[in-house]
């Protein structure tokens, strides 16, 4: 629709400040004389379009010309283009762009990148951090996705999903959604599912209130224990990226560690992959289990 190619026109001549006609007109399939009349067209609606002859010629906007009649701050600027940014990261095609347009609108001039977010996996082959493109076009277009999952018993089902919404949370994706198989809503860890399928459209079923209290259900802290764990001092700088620093009691050649940590699964891994550099002090079911799994361990290479 020429709507569209004019307003595209004009994001473009805000984002490149000079562009050939005839680049114009190749960029939207068109002839150069339809360029001009969509320059004459911008130009009778008031907006500051300009022509110039010459080799350095072109079409542009005279300086100093945005569009500000969103009132956007200079902070909440720098917020959206740092969303932005990081959206980029899981491939969204239309990022790109939207970039471009958000320049121009409001002058914004991208600075160093400060901070990156970035979900792929590493080592991964490249379509399988292509996912999220997959799950976004699903959630968006209510298609129904099918693929096959591994729980955390190591269990391999075949699933049929509704997809519903992303979720990062700790430090892993996962996606929410309505499950076939198991008539209810399930949470899907992001890189346990293989082999994904687009199927059908399904009628929306999403309710924000379902989401709302799946969440508040799956933040249920675990409860607590006591724990005194001794560590050896080359390990202090990975032990300060979980704990506070003030807690961590250097004594005769080791760290000491007194504190209360949750009881589940991560607890015991987390444990385990300090080998020989850690020791359970306390308390004596916990020392007694660590003790049975490195044995177990061991038992393999004997």
């Amino acid at each position: 629709m020429k709507i569209d190619r004019l307003l595209e026109i004009l994001i473009l001549l805000m984002h490149r400040k000079n562009i050939q006609a005839k680049e114009l007109a190749s960029y939207f399939g068109v002839s150069t004389r339809t360029i001009y009349r969509d320059v004459e067209t911008l130009s009778v609606a008031g907006l500051p379009v300009e022509m110039t002859r010459g080799r350095t010629g072109g079409i542009s906007l005279m300086q100093g010309f945005t569009l500000s009649r969103i009132p956007v701050t200079a902070k909440e600027k720098d917020v959206l283009q740092l969303a932005l940014q990081n959206l980029s990261t899981t491939k969204f095609p239309e990022v790109e762009t939207l970039m471009q347009k958000f320049q121009a609108l409001w002058d914004a001039t991208i600075e160093r990148e400060w901070i990156v977010i970035d979900p792929a996996e590493y080592g991964a082959p490249p379509e399988r951090n292509e996912i999220f493109a997959v799950m976004k076009e699903c959630i968006l277009e209510n298609r129904q996705l099918m693929f096959t999952y591994y729980n955390s018993n190591r269990e391999e089902t075949r699933r049929e999903v509704a997809p519903l919404k992303l979720w990062y949370r700790g430090s892993a994706w996962y996606l929410w959604g309505y499950c076939y198989l198991r008539q209810d809503y399930r949470l899907f860890h992001v890189h346990r599912m293989l082999d994904l399928e687009i199927l059908d459209y399904f009628q929306p079923i999403y309710e924000e209130a379902a989401f709302i209290q799946f969440r508040e259900n799956a933040v249920t802290p675990a409860p607590k224990i006591a724990v005194h764990l001794r560590f050896d001092p080359s390990v202090y700088y990975r032990l300060m990226a979980i704990f506070p620093a003030e807690i961590l009691v250097s004594l005769s050649g080791s760290i000491e560690l007194k504190t209360e940590i949750p009881k589940t699964d991560w607890l015991y891994s987390f444990l385990l992959s300090f080998g020989a550099d850690m020791e359970v002090i306390s308390p004596d079911n916990l020392r007694t289990e660590i003790k049975q799994q490195l044995q177990t361990a061991l038992n393999l290479y004997e």
